[in-house]
């Protein structure tokens, strides 16, 4: 059996500059023995200090935050390849968010002593992790530019458009979620009433539709 690896310049295999390649290879132990969490299972929560950093290896998750009144926000879903709390870790090691998953997940779990030393001795690990952090911020910058600008059903069209991978075909595609109407209000940034209104009116649109409980299908915007 042959196997083939992508090169990239200096015959450096592409696995090995992604952040999962650089977590494995620095990690072997941890990453031979992900641990599983069930869907809907919190990872880590607000407020509590940082002892780990994960890297997602299988399934999604969703950061969460709730303010002094209760109210909660979600920052998009964290997929495969991201890895979560060192941005906390550096930052006073402290959770400012909690995080859930939304479906079954496999992460590798890295001690704070053991990530702290690979980041002290490690370039290419400094230089994955600035790569995800610019690619968050202009996620992030997208979607508070979303949040001003838009109205609600405006906001969801495109949080549903993301969810369904921002497809460039002219043609409806049909999309399963593990998220339910609180979390897409979390993500919109208003009420499950709303979220339910605005469904409506995406309908009579004929843009966006849920078909099931957990299936929507949307109509990407035309191109210019």
């Amino acid at each position: 059996m042959a196997f083939t690896r992508s090169m990239t310049r200096g015959g450096v295999s592409t696995e090995e500059t992604t952040l999962t390649g650089i977590v494995r290879a620095l990690f072997p132990q941890e990453s031979a023995a992900p641990v599983h969490f069930q869907p809907r299972t919190y990872v880590f929560h607000q407020g509590t200090d940082v002892e780990a950093v994960f890297l997602s290896t299988r399934g999604s998750l969703v950061l969460e935050r709730i303010d002094e009144d209760g109210r909660m926000a979600m920052f998009g879903m964290q997929k495969a390849g991201t890895l979560l709390a060192w941005q906390d870790l550096l930052d006073g090691a402290v959770h400012r968010n909690s995080g859930q998953t939304l479906t079954a997940c496999d992460l590798v779990v890295v001690t704070r002593d053991k990530f702290e030393t690979a980041l002290r001795e490690n370039e290419g690990l400094l230089l994955a992790l600035m790569k995800q952090a610019a690619s968050q911020a202009n996620s992030y910058e997208e979607h508070i530019f979303r949040l001003s600008t838009l109205d609600v059903p405006e906001r969801l069209y495109w949080t549903l458009f993301s969810l369904a991978g921002s497809p460039e075909d002219s043609e409806s595609v049909e999309v399963s979620t593990p998220l339910m109407k609180r979390d897409l209000a979390a993500l919109v940034g208003t009420s499950p009433e709303t979220i339910s209104r605005s469904l409506r009116r995406l309908e009579k649109m004929k843009v966006a539709e849920f078909t099931k409980k957990n299936t929507f299908r949307i109509v990407p915007p035309k191109r210019d």
